[in-house]
């Protein structure tokens, strides 16, 4: 059964409406793990910690994607709630277009300075070839994987959830497939996993894209009218997932040259295989929030307050019990996660199998903070969520990151990323004064 982000879905159809998007994301972070699966294993663990330097430079673009989709679909989803969907329909429109012509002139730029880019990163004489030959092939398609983050929200806005997770699934698939094809049989080495990145990204992009184009009721493309005040709002609607995804590239970058300090490349593989695990599991929180996000902007726009107000309260308590699970697989299945990535009884797989135990520890708070920034967000205020991302995923981070290595060495980065998100859960509870007194919302 499909729903429409106007009506007033109970929980459990609100769960329902966000579970395609749930999935979705973790389908399209499921790209790059199985990347790194195949290339630890078929290549090399050099390669792989050359894959964990690269894919950082492409997170930018990323941000500016999620930006304007997270930003701009709080902005259009609002816009339906008033009635004012001729209005909502130019705005989306200005929006695929601007996001797209900026992601063409990043990718250009880009490639002409590839190997000093890699160089910046991080990379040594030993990892430069695989980090240029990876991070090459993914800034040539770089425009693909920009339009389709932004397609995937204005899918859920558009109540087409469930579309956006087939073309994540098939998209998925096949990056598994050619994975395979590209590394295995035809030896293309880590440039083959790089293109079949890029194939998962075309299914997505150009599918949503054909399904806007047809569109002929509800969200489909307009004659746009250039309006600053649209990318203005949507910007900074969205500015907190910016935020999330450049501090995400920045401390990851902070992680490899810190573990190369202490450990060497076996310390820079090693935190890959546990930063794929921490992508994958906020995936799902990201989801959440994004799958929800829409239907709180339109019942906010249309003034239902108390429907959101047991609503927010219902998903406070999903995420809080999500968290709870998630935590208890990663800590007690660290060995076997990390067996997927690194041969038992190999230095590299015991640095990651201690380091993920403790690692596992943040995911006790992840949710509730990437939750509090979405729903900031589709509220329309962008400065809150704004502080709670920038607070998580980059001061608190660096600080710990810098002094606990200083004290503890490579065990204080594993402890730093629990301690900032335990961190951050003070700051929200902060702001939830706002959400009580300006918002009547908790």
């Amino acid at each position: 059964m499909s729903y429409s982000i106007s009506e007033k879905l109970t929980i459990k159809q609100l769960f329902m409406f966000a579970l395609p998007t749930i999935f979705m994301f973790i389908f399209m972070s499921f790209y790059t793990i199985v990347d790194g699966i195949f290339v630890a294993r078929y290549i090399s663990s050099d390669a792989l910690a050359a894959l964990n330097i690269a894919y950082p430079f492409l997170w930018f673009l990323v941000a500016v994607s999620m930006m304007f989709g997270s930003g701009g679909s709080a902005f259009v989803a609002h816009r339906m709630g008033m009635k004012r969907l001729p209005l909502a329909n130019k705005s989306f429109t200005l929006i695929v277009i601007f996001l797209f012509s900026f992601s063409v002139v990043f990718s250009v730029t880009s490639l002409f300075f590839i190997e000093e880019i890699c160089i910046f990163l991080g990379a040594n004489e030993t990892l430069l070839p695989y980090a240029v030959d990876y991070l090459f092939v993914l800034m040539l398609f770089a425009p693909l994987n920009a339009i389709q983050w932004v397609f995937q929200c204005f899918l859920v806005t558009a109540s087409k959830p469930n579309l956006g997770f087939y073309f994540a699934l098939v998209g998925g698939c096949l990056n598994i497939v050619f994975d395979y094809i590209f590394i295995v049989p035809m030896g293309m080495g880590i440039a083959g996993a790089a293109y079949a990145t890029v194939l998962s990204w075309v299914i997505p992009s150009v599918g949503s894209l054909i399904y806007f184009l047809r569109n002929k009721e509800g969200l489909t493309f307009a004659r746009p009218h250039f309006h600053m005040i649209v990318l203005g709002r949507s910007m900074f609607n969205g500015s907190s997932e910016m935020i999330g995804q450049l501090a995400q590239a920045f401390t990851t970058i902070l992680f490899n040259i810190l573990m190369m300090k202490f450990l060497g490349a076996n310390g820079v593989a090693a935190i890959t295989a546990a930063l794929y695990c921490d992508y994958l599991m906020i995936s799902a929180f990201f989801g959440f929030s994004v799958g929800i996000a829409p239907v709180i902007s339109y019942h906010y726009g249309a003034k239902n307050i108390d429907y959101l107000r047991k609503t927010i309260r219902q998903c406070f308590l999903i995420v809080f019990i999500a968290s709870i699970a998630i935590y208890i697989i990663c800590a007690i299945g660290s060995p076997y996660i990390v067996s997927i990535f690194f041969e038992e009884g190999t230095e590299v797989h015991s640095i990651a199998k201690a380091g993920l135990v403790i690692f596992s520890l943040s995911f006790l708070f992840k949710g509730t903070n990437i939750f509090a920034s979405a729903l900031f967000t589709a509220l329309g205020n962008g400065l809150v969520s704004g502080i709670l991302a920038f607070s998580r995923t980059f001061l608190f981070i660096v600080i710990n990151v810098l002094v606990f290595s200083y004290f503890w060495g490579a065990t204080g980065i594993w402890y730093a990323i629990s301690a900032a998100e335990l961190m951050a859960i003070f700051v929200l509870l902060y702001y939830t004064k706002l959400l009580r007194t300006q918002y009547q919302l908790l």
